[in-house]
């Protein structure tokens, strides 16, 4: 468009613009103190005074990750809105004046106001050119629009001259004569290069003093900004989507790739809901980023980021949260306690290790409250299928990092946690937010780290939206080269040590942690009313041909004790289903010929029982006493009798066995085979905890059963003590409370079962 169709009318005052520094301090006579508002904005940047006053006014803003991103090339449309701004433009009807700027554009105002204002002009080609780079000569000819700068005479060339373009001759040498630019150190103006956003703002800022509208302030001195982890700006450009998961703070997702928000969706589960907010990244489909808000009962929220990326490029997402009113700032590591790694027989190495830590903010109020972060984990996964239809699946681990790093910028806490995917895996992040102190003492926080520290290898601390992940058997299937194999083992999905502590303590973390716990147990069991493993064992599948799924007895009798003693504690109306669902399980194996028959009252049930394989397997004691004392419970509870029943079988045959089961040292045999051979070394441990149970639970249904419990205690017990296998925490509680104390055996004490 030519100069003689611009508007003429051109905005005839500017309103008078005045600086106000909330809570800043005078340092000296030329300098204030102030707090730092941005990341990339320190006492070492050029043009922090310039920057630091046109934000205060905000005729310029930041991005919402507190950078300011000053070497990021200004386009044409920025220029415009930030004009706009700054000389307070009244708004322009729309009109479909640019090819380049619809009604709905994120320039539109800037476009229409400074083009009636005569400040932009648009281009030959009938566009604004929104997205083009505003260059040093362009803004030296809009500055000299928008301010009405005169040419004062003074002759002015630069040793570039004859690269600046006759349009913009006359603007740039204006610029001069001002003192608003003086060019480069070289005598050059380099009129091409196109302008950032730092050198956009101190010549708007220069323009407005030089010509009255803008008093200059003293220079600023920031105080120092207090960082956590490995915190570093990330200068070039990113693409930012708000992520609707709280009300009292700003969560964004961040990302070098551009992210399309693809829906949400909420699932209720007994006592916690899941709100899931799905984006695509575009480019890259079907890459997707997950975020899942767990919302729990106590006002606690989980929040768990997944990034899938099924393609070779490498992509980078970042989940950062902005809270306010944080007057300080506290990250308690887990790594002031080292892990003494060990690779065994039966697990291989594990790489993984705890947490990253414990953060705790203290608001202005004077109130604390604490989250606990975890790090990422880059994984592959992995599935193996089978001719019934069926499979097995696990996942590679690639590599766990360090996720978290913050700043705290006067009274906001800005919070990133990072996952970098390098294409073909999953990157899965978690943490865990409340109101309040998740640990009461530092010492009760510290000795959970502690423990964390020492058993790494049984503390979940891979949290995903679908549950924990941990390291698996090498005896299972598929197992990458790597044997870095991870999966959803159930005895951890269940979270006994911290149901302990919980029972211990009333820590709101441990409660936490076991809301989490009863909504991964139900995902994991879906629309079945017991759980199946998902993972083949080759030792099962080289003895019997058993794949996944299949029903694990020990596993279910455990996740209903802990789903029953957990919802006691939580007052849930639901405490005993899992109970109750796996006992008629149990009662219904003799039917479906899943038993070790001894005579025609007396069996025992068998301890796995595939999906869609008819497969007869061993039983092993410690199975045998759990399935049994499920049933003593479920018939406690309900007083049905076929509980009862199958609780009778299962210890008569033990009775009429006793004597093969005990091994000429005293211990115990780990299972009975199909045809009733007694093989194997028993657990050193878990199996004692058992007959000390059931011992108990038939004191107190029937105590003519306990005699058979008895010897056998006596005798594990004695075997432990001779060979000084120590004793769990457990344990000692156990004898304790049937008073056979004295036997409590020679060695260490344990938390967890060997």
């Amino acid at each position: 468009m030519s100069s003689s169709t611009r508007p003429k009318v051109i905005l005839a005052g500017i309103l008078t613009l005045l600086l106000t520094l909330f809570g800043c301090n005078t340092i000296g006579a030329n300098s204030m103190e102030i707090e730092q508002s941005f990341s990339d904005i320190h006492n070492d940047f050029w043009a922090k005074d310039e920057v630091t006053q046109l934000v205060d006014l905000e005729i310029i803003n930041g991005y919402p990750d507190k950078q300011f991103r000053p070497t990021l090339e200004v386009s044409r449309g920025q220029a415009a809105n930030l004009l706009s701004k700054a000389f307070q433009l009244p708004d322009t009807p729309y009109r479909p004046i640019f090819t380049d700027v619809s009604s709905k554009s994120s320039h539109v105002k800037g476009a229409m106001t400074t083009y009636e204002a005569g400040i932009f002009l648009g281009k030959e080609d009938g566009t604004f050119g929104v997205g083009d780079s505003l260059t040093r000569e362009q803004m030296a000819t809009v500055i000299v629009r928008a301010f009405k700068l005169e040419d004062t005479g003074e002759e002015i060339k630069f040793a570039d001259q004859h690269r600046i373009s006759e349009s913009h001759r006359e603007g740039v040498k204006i610029l001069a004569q001002h003192g608003i630019t003086t060019g480069k150190e070289d005598g050059t103006f380099d009129p091409k290069t196109a302008v950032n956003r730092a050198t956009y703002v101190v010549f708007l800022h220069r323009a407005m003093v030089k010509t009255g509208k803008l008093t200059e302030t003293a220079p600023v001195l920031f105080t120092k900004a207090e960082t956590f982890g490995e915190f570093t700006p990330v200068r070039h450009e990113q693409n930012f989507v708000e992520v609707p998961v709280s009300k009292k703070w700003k969560t964004y997702l961040r990302s070098n790739a551009y992210l399309q928000f693809a829906g949400e969706k909420t699932k209720k589960h007994a006592h916690s809901t899941d709100t899931v907010y799905t984006y695509n990244i575009a480019g890259m489909s079907p890459a997707v980023v997950n975020v899942t808000k767990r919302q729990l009962q106590n006002g606690d929220h989980f929040i768990f980021t997944e990034l899938r990326n099924p393609q070779r490029m490498p992509v980078s997402v970042d989940l950062i949260q902005v809270e306010e009113d944080v007057t300080r700032g506290l990250l308690r590591k887990y790594d002031r306690y080292p892990i003494k790694k060990n690779a065994d027989g039966t697990f291989g190495f594990d790489m993984t290790t705890y947490p990253t830590g414990v953060f705790e903010k203290t608001l202005a109020e004077g109130s604390k409250a604490q989250k606990m972060i975890g790090k990422s984990f880059r994984s592959k996964e992995l599935s193996l299928k089978y001719k019934n239809g069926e499979s097995s699946q696990t996942r590679e681990l690639i590599d766990e990092s360090e996720a978290f790093s913050g700043i705290r910028l006067g009274d906001t806490q800005l919070s990133v946690y990072t996952l970098r995917s390098r294409g073909y895996d999953v990157v899965d992040h978690w943490l865990l937010a409340s109101d309040q102190l998740l640990f009461s003492t530092n010492e009760r926080m510290d000795d959970w780290m502690h423990e964390s520290a020492i058993y790494y290898k049984k503390r979940n601390k891979w949290y995903t939206a679908n549950g924990p992940y941990n390291k698996m058997a090498t005896t299972i299937e598929p197992l990458p080269a790597s044997g870095q194999a991870y999966g959803r083992n159930l005895l951890l999905v269940k979270e006994d040590r911290v149901m302990a502590k919980y029972t211990e303590t009333e820590e709101r973390y441990y409660e936490s942690l076991l809301y989490n716990s009863f909504a991964n147990l139900e995902i994991f069991r879906g629309i079945q009313k017991y759980w199946e493993t998902e993972v083949t064992s080759t030792y099962l599948k080289n003895l019997f041909g058993i794949t996944a799924p299949f029903v694990d007895t020990r596993f279910n009798e455990q996740i209903a004790l802990f789903l029953y003693n957990g919802g006691k504690a939580f007052g849930h109306k639901d405490y005993n289903d899992g109970l109750l669902n796996y006992a008629d399980l149990l009662v219904s194996q003799k039917n479906k010929k899943n038993i070790i028959k001894v005579d025609a009252t007396a069996f025992y049930i068998q301890d796995y029982f595939p999906s869609k394989q008819n497969v007869k397997t061993h039983a092993s004691m410690n199975h045998l006493l759990g399935g049994m004392n499920i049933l003593l419970l479920a018939y406690k509870e309900t007083g049905k009798p076929a509980y009862l029943e199958t609780a009778n079988s299962i210890q008569s045959a033990i009775e009429k066995d006793v004597a093969k089961w005990i091994r000429p040292n005293g211990d115990i045999w780990y299972k009975m085979s199909p045809d009733r051979t007694l093989v194997g070394e028993d657990y050193v441990h878990l199996t004692l905890e058992d007959l000390i149970h059931s011992y108990e639970m038939w004191k107190d249904v029937d105590p003519s059963k306990v005699a058979v419990f008895e010897r056998m205690i006596r005798s594990k017990a004695g075997y432990m003590n001779t060979h000084k296998k120590g004793y769990t925490t457990k344990i000692k509680n156990g004898l304790d409370r049937i008073n056979m104390s004295e036997l409590l055996p020679a060695g260490l004490e344990y938390t967890d079962a060997l």
